[in-house]
């Protein structure tokens, strides 16, 4: 539960709302951040302003065929809230996990959603950041301030990801899809694909859409490294067979995967050729 302590947001005398902390964004990494102000010893007001109508970010914007995580959940989650699925996870798995961090901690009475930040100005004299914000849901713009500012919007521009310009794409008979606007619709039935780039994103879309096309094609700027394995985790299965609390399983795991990639990030450097 939230701690009782936190204390509400102050209205300055000229009607502008004032908040310790100001977190941008209600993805994974804002909603981390809001769990441990609410928990704090030292209460603080706070606030997460969300430009979408809901939560999750990349999460909830995402929507090509098989998205899923990269990296398991036992890390890419929170350290607080144990992950009792498999290793890696789709997104609507993941969305289910932010839903329950929200309720479970009352954070929701600190997101406002349809709120967008459209500059930020920094006082010296005050120390204090004096927030313009964009409300979609009432058409108005508001002021806001705060000693400090917390961004995790991320690094993707959700509105419209980044498109090459090449010459005579204007000619191009055939469709140009990106994967941030995937149309629900799109049929790729008898269609010969090329995809564009070797990351994660061309790793869980593919094996998604190949039994669809004609043909797929990988096209790569640069070679990827993948691990193939099953989607489990030995350790995790072997645990709950002992009855293990998940709140136990969870630290175990993630402490043996964080020290597996601190061991294989040392290796790579003293013997790259053989990695």
């Amino acid at each position: 539960m939230a701690n009782a302590e936190t204390r509400d947001a102050v209205s300055l005398d000229e009607g502008i709302e004032f908040f310790d902390v100001i977190i941008v964004g209600a993805g994974i990494s804002g909603i981390g951040s809001a769990y441990h102000l609410a928990h704090a010893s030292a209460p603080r007001s706070f606030v997460i302003l969300e430009s979408m109508a809901g939560f999750g970010g990349t999460w909830r914007t995402h929507r090509y065929p098989g998205v899923r995580s990269d990296s398991d959940l036992y890390t890419f989650g929170y350290r607080f809230k144990p992950w009792t699925n498999a290793p890696i996870a789709s997104s609507a798995e993941i969305q289910k996990y932010l839903s329950e961090v929200i309720e479970e901690n009352q954070l929701d009475e600190h997101i406002r959603y349809q709120h967008q930040v459209v500059s930020a100005a920094w006082s010296s004299v005050d120390n204090t950041w004096t927030l313009t914000v964009s409300r979609s849901d009432t058409n108005e713009t508001i002021t806001l301030r705060t000693n400090f500012l917390w961004m995790c919007q991320g690094y993707y521009q959700h509105e419209r990801g980044y498109v090459p310009e090449w010459n005579d794409m204007d000619t191009f008979t055939g469709e140009i899809v990106h994967p941030q606007t995937w149309p629900e619709d799109l049929d790729l039935s008898n269609k010969r694909v090329v995809v564009i780039g070797s990351g994660a994103t061309a790793a869980t879309l593919i094996p998604a859409i190949a039994d669809q096309c004609e043909h797929v094609t990988m096209l790569q700027r640069s070679p990827t490294y993948f691990f193939s394995r099953e989607n489990k985790n030995e350790v995790a299965d072997m645990l709950r067979e002992l009855e293990i609390p998940e709140e136990w399983i969870h630290e175990i795991v993630r402490r043996k995967l964080l020290s597996d990639l601190r061991l294989l990030t040392d290796f790579s450097r003293e013997y790259p050729e053989e990695v």
